[in-house]
């Protein structure tokens, strides 16, 4: 049995299998200009690690969707998270076309609620990029967020996402070391 039904936990199988599955077809996938990968194997801290696939829903606050990194995030990235030029990263979306995003006084706001800060420097010390602005979002556009982690790399520090740069919205397939909130 690949599921435990009495635990719903995946047995080391279904692990290796998922994991092989993502490694093999997913992320090399992935990594070919356009496409869009069915299963994504997560390894950051903004969401849970293990595999991800692509699903039916709406681009709505809250869904989990990957996305390719925006321009304006490569000159960071390059020097400190590669990856985000070859993978699609998951982050869940805080903002959509008409709400009002505001980075000021250090803090991103959203709807003129205060979400988080935004830090100046990453965890090694370098200097991290800030997007600036304060307005509403156009038709097409969404702004990322992750609550999980402090130092998430985010909307904050890039901008918005645009709908052309969503690869699709995502859910948790196989997560080997979730808690209940994790799924």
């Amino acid at each position: 049995m690949l599921l435990s039904s009495s635990t719903q936990r995946w047995t080391p199988l279904a692990c290796a299998l998922a994991a092989n599955a993502a490694l093999f077809g997913g992320l090399s996938l992935a990594t070919a200009g356009g496409a869009r990968p069915l299963l994504l194997w997560n390894r950051t801290a903004s969401e849970p690690e293990g595999l991800y696939v692509r699903g039916a829903g709406p681009i709505s606050v809250g869904a989990l969707i990957a996305f390719r990194a925006p321009s304006a995030a490569y000159p960071y990235a390059d020097g400190h998270m590669a990856y985000l030029r070859r993978v699609p990263v998951l982050k869940h979306v805080a903002a959509v076309s008409g709400d009002q995003v505001c980075t000021a006084n250090g803090r991103l706001e959203i709807n003129g609620r205060v979400r988080a800060p935004i830090l100046r420097q990453d965890r090694r010390g370098a200097a991290l990029p800030r997007w600036r602005g304060c307005r509403r979002l156009r038709d097409g556009e969404v702004f990322v967020f992750s609550d999980r982690i402090p130092n998430s790399f985010d909307s904050r520090y890039f901008g918005p996402v645009s709908h052309a740069e969503i690869v699709g919205v995502f859910r948790p397939l196989a997560i080997p070391h979730a808690s209940p909130g994790d799924r």
